[in-house]
């Protein structure tokens, strides 16, 4: 089962909107709670005075995933269940392209696995209502909230392709360079790689996927296990996102920013501070 994200943030009428375009607007928008699962579950009020309101909605997977998605589901939803009918909805359409009007979506979407604020237009090109993410910028949650047992999880999973890593290092390096996830959870010992990264694709892009120096940050202290599961993991980034891990830095490379980024000594501090937060729960 897809991931539900929940949205809340605030729909805006852009350009000269009037009475009679809201009029129009209305029935459009009170369609847009759908199945009660994926949509516009609750807006404010809007008016030619107030053309601002604050909205709460849920997604699938990701919220500005579900806008792109309104158009189709709104021509469904006519066809289905009403009462909007595919008049009034053609009307909007038409209406909204020749005023030129726009509707602003700025949200904040806390899914499963992520937290990003968004701001996006519907825009009508007389046919087909049209949506286009304008800013995206994700707000990572710290290793700190997601707690010990998760950062543990995702040090156990890196473990793996490694052969006898020094523990100290090996913790160092997930908590610099792995962005915090409890996707880790959900692996089990000797599980497929490739199926594991491709199950969990949504939220693994999100958690460990930089760039080329991820490794090569690793491989500076611990010795890669190089078998048939590196391999997988390999060719999993290569083939999903063009990303070879293979590839041997240049010799002019500036090494200085694979450098540790903080003593053991404030590495340990910080690991105790995880394991006191989770024995307080």
């Amino acid at each position: 089962m897809a991931n539900i994200t929940s949205a809340n943030g605030t729909l805006t009428l852009v350009g000269d909107w009037k009475e009679e375009d809201i009029a129009l607007f209305q029935p459009v928008l009170n369609s847009w709670s759908f199945y009660g699962q994926y949509g516009i579950q609750y807006c404010g009020n809007l008016s030619e005075q107030n053309k601002s309101a604050s909205f709460f909605g849920c997604g699938r997977w990701g919220f500005s995933g579900t806008l792109e998605s309104f158009h189709e589901w709104t021509i469904d939803w006519i066809k289905t269940h009403g009462p909007l009918t595919e008049q009034e909805y053609k009307d909007f359409l038409k209406n909204m392209h020749k005023k030129d009007l726009k509707i602003e979506m700025s949200y904040e979407d806390d899914g499963d696995d992520f937290f990003v604020e968004e701001t996006g237009f519907f825009v009508s090109d007389g046919e087909k209502l049209i949506y286009y993410t304008i800013v995206s910028a994700p707000i990572e949650i710290p290793w700190e909230d997601y707690g010990k047992e998760c950062f543990d999880a995702a040090v156990e999973f890196f473990r793996s392709f490694t052969e006898d890593a020094d523990d100290l290092k090996l913790k160092k390096w997930v908590k610099q360079w792995i962005r915090p996830s409890h996707c880790y959870l959900d692996y089990e010992p000797g599980e497929d790689v490739y199926e594991f990264l491709e199950n969990n694709l949504f939220m693994m892009e999100d958690a460990f996927f930089y760039d080329e120096i991820l490794f090569d940050a690793l491989k500076q202290n611990i010795k890669l296990k190089e078998d048939e599961r590196l391999e997988e993991m390999y060719r999993f980034m290569e083939e999903t996102y063009g990303i070879d891990y293979t590839l041997e830095l240049p010799e002019d490379f500036d090494r200085s920013e694979l450098a540790e980024n903080e003593s053991d000594e404030e590495f340990i501090r910080w690991y105790e501070q995880l394991e006191e937060k989770m024995k307080a729960k």
